[in-house]
Parts: C-alpha cells; sequence; structure tokens
C-alpha cells in the first residue's frame, strides 16, 4: 500500500493533536501539585482518555524538518515523555524516598509497597518489609575536627552516600533518610536483604571487614577504604511488622518506626563508642522462615552470636529483642545464663521473684568484672577487681541470710559507679540498671518501714523491749534473724501499694 503524505490541512490538525497532548500533561502536572490528583491510577486515566480521543493509522505520515516520519510512532514517543514525566512528578511529590521504586532495581521492594496499578501502598496493619535505623557514632566529633579542613566533611557528604545508594540497591533496600549521622533504611520483607545492607554499612564505617577474610567488594563493589575520613562505629536497629501507613510526603509513621528509634537507643545506651546490632524477636523468627532464600553476600547474620530474646520498655514501648554480637569479648559466655535468669524471675508473678533478681544481678555483674581491669572509688575505699569482688560476695552472702535494706543500697552505690566508669558493665546491664535502681529503691524503704513497725510492735507487747532499744542494732537483728528471709520479701511486696511503684519490665527512659 502506498504511504500517505500529509497535506498542511492535515500536518495543522496534527499539531493540534501534539499540543492537546502537551497541555493534557500541563494540566495532569497541575491537579498533581494541587493534590487534586492523588493516584497513579488517575494519571492512568487521564493519558487513557486521550488515546481513546485520538486514534491514529499506522499508515499517516507527517513532514517534520523535510522528513517524512509515523505519525503514530511520534505520538507515541511524546505521548511517552509527557507519561514519563508527570509520573515522576507525581511520585517526587507524594512518594517522597519511594520514588526511586522500580521493579528492575528494587523487585522484592516493589512487589511488597506497590499495588496492581503502580501505586504507592500506604496504609499496612502489618507492615510487610523491614526498617533499619543507624547512626554513627562520633559524628559530632568529626564535623569539629573538621571545620578547617572541608574536604573529609565534603566525602562523607557526597561520596558516602553514593557509596550507602550502590550498597542498599544491591540488597533492595531503599535509602529511606540520610541526615546527618542518622540513617534509615526499608527493605523487603525477607530480612537477609537488609541485613546484608546493614552489616555492609558497619563495614564500610569501620573501614574493615567484620569477619577476617571475607572481601565486601567482592559482593557490591565498593571500596570500603577510605583515608580522607576518619573510621566510624555504627549502631543498628532492625525491625518488622506493625501497623503503618505512609503519609503524602512519603513519610513513615507508626509503630515500626517508633520501635527502631527505642531499639536504638538501647543499642546506643549499651555500646556508646563500639558498633552493635538490636533486631526484634520478629525479625529473628523471619531468619528461620526465610532461610532458604537467603541472599548472596560475603557475610551473614549467623556468623556471629546472637543472644536469647529479652524484654524492655523504653519510654512505654514493650520490646522483645536480641542482640547480635559483631565482636566476640570473654565475659559475654559468662553472663549470657544469667541473662536468662534474670529474664526468667522478671516474667513471673510471685513477689519471691525480688529476692532473687538481685542475685542474678550481682552475679553477672561479678562474671563481667572478672574478665576486665577495674578500679573504682567508693567513699574512701579504693576497689580494684579482686577487692570488689570480695566485697560484693560479701554483701550477697548477707543479703541471702537476711533482707537487710542496707546491702541493697550499699550494692546500687557499687553497682552505679561501675556502670558509670565501667564500659563492660554498662554493656551487660544498661537494660536493667534504671529498673534495678527504682525497684530496689523502693523495696529498700519498704524494708526499713517493716522492720520500724516490727520494732514498735515489739517494744508496745513488751515494756522489758524499752531497755533492750539501747541496743538498737542487736534487738533489730533479732527480729531480722526471726523470719524466713524470703518470707520477708513475699510478705512486704503483698503490699499493692508498693506493687503499684514497681515495674514489671527492664525500661530505659520516662515511662
Amino acid at each position: 500500500m502506498a504511504q500517505m503524505t500529509t497535506t498542511n490541512s492535515s500536518n495543522s490538525e496534527h499539531s493540534k493533536i501534539f499540543l492537546s497532548l502537551i497541555k493534557l500533561g500541563n494540566h495532569v502536572n497541575y491537579h498533581i501539585l494541587t493534590k487534586k490528583i492523588k493516584t497513579i491510577h488517575e494519571i492512568k486515566q487521564a493519558y487513557s482518555a486521550f488515546i481513546r480521543k485520538n486514534k491514529i493509522s499506522p499508515q499517516e505520515m507527517i513532514e517534520v524538518d523535510g522528513t517524512m516520519l509515523s505519525l503514530k510512532q511520534e505520538l507515541a514517543n511524546e505521548f511517552e515523555r509527557q507519561y514519563s514525566i508527570s509520573l515522576r512528578f507525581f511520585k517526587t511529590n507524594t512518594w517522597g524516598e519511594f520514588a526511586k521504586l522500580n521493579q528492575p532495581n528494587y523487585p522484592q521492594l516493589s512487589k511488597s509497597l506497590i499495588d496492581g496499578n503502580g501505586d504507592l501502598i500506604r496504609t499496612f496493619d502489618d507492615f510487610p518489609g523491614t526498617v533499619a535505623m543507624m547512626d554513627f557514632h562520633g559524628y559530632t566529633q568529626f564535623s569539629n575536627d573538621v571545620k578547617y579542613n572541608k574536604t573529609p566533611l565534603k566525602e562523607f557528604g557526597d561520596e558516602m552516600p553514593q557509596k550507602l545508594e550502590i550498597i542498599c540497591r544491591k540488597f533492595n533496600t531503599v535509602i529511606y533518610e540520610l541526615e546527618g549521622d542518622a540513617l534509615v533504611l526499608v527493605g523487603p520483607e525477607n530480612p537477609y536483604f537488609i541485613t546484608s545492607a546493614v552489616l555492609s554499612i558497619i563495614e564500610l564505617a569501620k573501614q574493615k571487614p567484620l569477619v577476617k577474610g571475607k572481601d565486601p567488594k567482592a559482593t557490591h563493589g565498593v571500596n570500603i577504604n577510605n583515608p580522607v575520613i576518619k573510621k566510624f562505629e555504627m549502631n543498628a536497629a532492625i525491625v518488622t511488622g506493625g501497623e503503618t501507613f505512609i503519609n503524602n510526603k512519603g513519610k513513615i509513621i507508626g509503630t515500626i518506626v517508633a520501635e527502631a528509634s527505642r531499639m536504638l537507643t538501647v543499642m546506643n545506651m549499651k555500646h556508646p563508642t563500639q558498633s552493635g546490632i538490636l533486631v526484634s524477636d520478629k525479625v529473628y523468627r523471619a531468619y528461620e522462615k526465610y532461610k532458604e532464600e537467603q541472599v548472596k553476600c560475603h557475610i551473614n547474620i549467623f556468623d556471629f552470636n546472637i543472644t536469647s530474646p529479652f524484654l524492655v520498655d523504653v519510654k512505654g514501648i514493650r520490646l522483645n529483642v536480641r542482640e547480635v554480637y559483631l565482636e566476640e569479648k570473654d565475659f559475654r559466655q559468662d553472663i549470657e545464663g544469667f541473662n536468662t535468669k534474670i529474664n526468667q524471675e522478671i516474667k513471673k508473678k510471685s513477689p519471691t521473684k525480688w529476692f532473687n533478681i538481685i542475685v542474678h544481678y550481682i552475679r553477672m555483674i561479678m562474671a563481667t568484672i572478672n574478665n576486665v581491669k577495674v578500679t573504682i572509688t567508693i567513699g574512701e575505699e579504693i576497689y580494684n577487681t579482686k577487692t570488689l569482688n570480695h566485697k560484693m560476695y560479701h554483701l550477697m552472702d548477707t543479703w541471702l541470710r537476711e533482707a537487710n535494706p542496707e546491702i541493697i543500697r550499699e550494692l546500687l552505690i557499687i553497682t552505679n559507679e561501675l556502670y558509670r566508669t565501667t564500659p563492660e558493665v554498662r554493656e551487660v546491664t544498661a537494660i536493667y540498671h534504671d529498673f534495678i535502681n527504682e525497684n530496689y529503691t523502693h523495696i529498700a524503704d519498704k524494708l526499713d518501714a517493716y522492720f520500724d513497725e516490727n520494732l514498735r510492735r515489739e517494744e508496745e507487747a513488751s515494756p522489758s523491749l524499752k531497755k533492750i532499744l539501747i541496743a538498737y542494732d542487736v534487738a533489730l537483728q533479732k527480729i531480722k534473724d526471726r523470719v524466713f528471709q524470703r518470707r520477708i520479701i513475699e510478705t512486704i511486696l503483698s503490699d499493692p501499694m508498693l506493687n503499684e511503684k514497681l515495674y514489671n519490665t527492664p525500661y530505659i527512659g520516662k515511662k
């Protein structure tokens, strides 16, 4: 069939079609800007209406700069440009960092967050992806150190984000937020993706492989050595699930971000100067679920020891979490059994648990300081590891024989000083520190009131006791020895007024 050459009049008509397409693009973009278009489906409808209205025969030709071209093809090309601009404009304005999501680069994450129409799913009863929150230790000091040399700061601000982007894309993970020393990642439901990204980012910050003999560059192609900037330590928290909403700015709102933030608070208390990872127990269970779908990577989360789950309350949110030990330390194996016993006691309903919790807590601290060099000052006494262990052993021996409030106060003074001065003790006690201090201060006060009240009753029942009260300490000791110590704890903790003051879960921060 002979090809048809357009006339001037038809050329004019075809120009009107192109002009109407450009007007449509401007119209759609204006409605995106004014929030009148709220979904990709609406954009598709607008452009589909144009196609239905303007049907072009494949045989129709148009003359452009003396060259005859297929009108249908030229229109299709312009249509694709206008539609792509509208799509990109819409995503940039309403998806935030999720605008970079696409099937080729992020197949797993796109499957979880994008619906059949191509729209971002914004409301989740149980978020199907994973979120990791990370921060760089020492960023403020780094900024101060380089204030007269902008090259390291520029390297950190320009080159580091590019490397992070390459690593995250490799593991199907989006950098949701990168501001200063804060980093938030969003990955697929399979936690091996985001976990591989987190481990690789920590290696990039430390400029050192986490597992000796492994080459990170072989996996993601990024050279982790960078002499221009200092080496950083990083903490990370990885969570999944929970009610979540993504607003019209692409910001995640919901429990998943709140949990990650509070878990990071825990890690920063435990490891203020070292790298570490905390995973929710739900993420840990997902590792088992996806063990047959692990990500190809030079490093695996199970290259490291992971603790048993423990409960902690951070600013009103209860977390069931596990710690991943990126570096092995001798005392960690020694204290794991005490950690388990403390958590078992915490879950019990019997008041007797308060007699046992402090015993396991102190024994855990004693096991810790046996592996480190300690020197602390209590009052006028200077203690080293040996003398401090002896002191705490003596105090615990007394506690096991009598419910003595002064023993509690002495132990709290010692443990608080160790928490302040010894990083290893801080690591193992951080999640229990406020919990122990608050609860056992109440218990010590209640014990004082208990003994005072019993002494008053003894005095009323026996006038001769008034003479004995001259030797108050002796009489008080007799009262303490008269009753089985665990029974005393059970008796005073049967008081509902005291129980209201006691926290049943370790916590960090104000509740």
